[in-house]
């Protein structure tokens, strides 16, 4: 099956017509009609019958179309690229980016290279980690942005950061005007967790034997909100509510009896595979930005 058979089969499937298709692609007749009959051949299946005067997609052609024609559009996004390159462009950032660093720093990393590099493309990708690492692995990303302790051991850290998790509540919240608690004092207060990730890691650090989070969602962002509208306490990293401890609508609390992980943040690539312009601009703009600036931009 090549390219040259799918634009024809693409070309007759719009005309409805051999001719017709042999027009527009400056072919000959003969030549349009063996591409399609070669890639009948190769399929197995009929791809066209006649309707009276005109040509008609069989199932099997309705099932080829949408893949042919995003086979000739990633062709021409490739050349595309490819001679953005040749012209001294960075071609295009693909980015994969876990669930946590989806929501609250790739936005700002990203943001900061599309500022530095105004006509370049970018692609973000967000997956959780199992699938992101598959990503990574199958090429369809250059660059996995994720928690230290997702990452597949076998990729390799281009760029690393530590953002500490907190014990966070609302500024109107008990915990919050106190400021400072005890281990057990989170038993007399409502629990808002996630099932996976540095949420739900911190708090199991955190939490004494036997005390169960009341609330559970599936994203940190439902967990900032609750705690915005002061429902109860829970663990999140600095980088999800930078701007909120700013403010003062959240606060940090300090637990005397215990110490919270640190998260460890990571830009990582498959070994072996050399990277794009536009990957090692962005590690490069990773390395040269603290956190912090990051964050305040």
């Amino acid at each position: 099956m090549t390219l040259d058979q799918l634009q024809t089969f693409i070309a007759v499937s719009r005309a409805r017509s051999f001719s017709r298709a042999a027009t527009l692609l400056d072919l000959a007749q003969p030549t349009l009609s063996g591409r399609i009959a070669t890639l009948e051949r190769e399929i197995g299946a009929q791809l066209f019958h006649r309707r009276g005067h005109t040509l008609e997609l069989t199932e099997a052609g309705r099932a080829l179309l949408p893949y042919a024609e995003r086979m000739l559009a990633m062709r021409a996004e490739g050349q595309r690229e490819a001679q953005r390159v040749a012209h001294g462009g960075l071609g295009r950032l693909t980015l994969g980016v876990n669930p946590t660093c989806g929501q609250y720093l790739a936005p700002r990393l990203v943001e900061a290279y599309a500022r530095a590099h105004p006509t370049e493309r970018v692609w973000v990708r967000v997956e959780r980690s199992p699938i992101l690492m598959e990503t990574l692995l199958d090429g369809v990303v250059q660059l996995a942005l994720c928690s230290l302790a997702q990452m597949d051991p076998r990729a390799d850290v281009l760029w690393r950061a530590s953002d500490p998790l907190l014990l966070v509540a609302g500024r109107e919240h008990p915990l919050g005007r106190a400021g400072v608690c005890e281990r057990a004092d989170l038993t007399r207060h409502t629990i808002i967790s996630t099932r996976t990730g540095p949420t739900h890691f911190g708090l199991s650090k955190l939490l004494p034997a036997g005390v169960e989070p009341r609330i559970e969602a599936t994203a940190g962002e439902v967990v900032r909100q609750l705690l915005l509208r002061g429902l109860g306490v829970s663990v999140l990293p600095a980088i999800a509510i930078w701007d909120e401890l700013k403010r003062g609508d959240l606060v940090s609390v300090q637990v005397r009896d215990a110490e919270l992980p640190a998260y460890e943040i990571v830009l990582a690539q498959w070994p072996g595979r050399d990277l794009s312009p536009a990957s090692l601009a962005l590690v490069a703009l990773a390395r040269a930005t603290p956190m912090a600036a990051l964050l305040d931009h």
